[in-house]
């Protein structure tokens, strides 16, 4: 596990040096040390935790940290000193979502079944078919109807 560690640590490093400009968002998913089903999902375990980081853009010859302007939300396993997501972003960025955030445990207070549901995705985007059968390994064979060009 200390060699998983080491090898994240040194991941997240390179990351950081690669992106030596400080503008725009990066986001980076690191998943060795998880087990993914197999449909490819990753469950991460409850333990893990949230933080909030300045970043930085790189390191200088001296081993001093090169500033950048942006922030960092990172997911970290701090029983095993491994991170599995961290997600850089601009101020603008960092802003709206602390706002969003803040709204959204605002009304979940006064109201506790509060739900927010944005819409993420266009719908018409959503494959959509019907299902002809079941083949012998147990999986839908679903013929998709064409989607009309826009």
């Amino acid at each position: 596990m200390t060699v998983l560690a080491l090898a994240t640590s040194l991941s997240v490093a390179y990351a950081a040096t690669i992106e030596s400009q400080d503008t725009g968002n990066s986001y980076y998913l690191y998943t060795g040390a998880l087990n993914p089903t197999a449909a490819g999902v990753v469950s991460v375990p409850s333990r893990f935790k949230w933080s909030v980081e300045t970043c930085v853009a790189g390191i200088d010859l001296q081993g001093n940290p090169l500033a950048d302007s942006r922030l960092m939300l990172r997911l970290y396993d701090p029983d095993h000193n491994f991170t599995a997501i961290t997600a850089q972003m601009d101020l603008e960025t960092a802003e709206k979502l602390r706002q969003e955030l803040a709204e959204i445990i605002a009304k979940k207070r006064e109201n506790p079944s509060f739900q927010h549901r944005p819409k993420l995705y266009d719908a018409d985007m959503i494959p959509a078919g019907q299902l002809k059968g079941i083949n012998e390994q147990g999986e839908a064979i679903i013929e998709l109807e064409p989607k009309e060009a826009k």
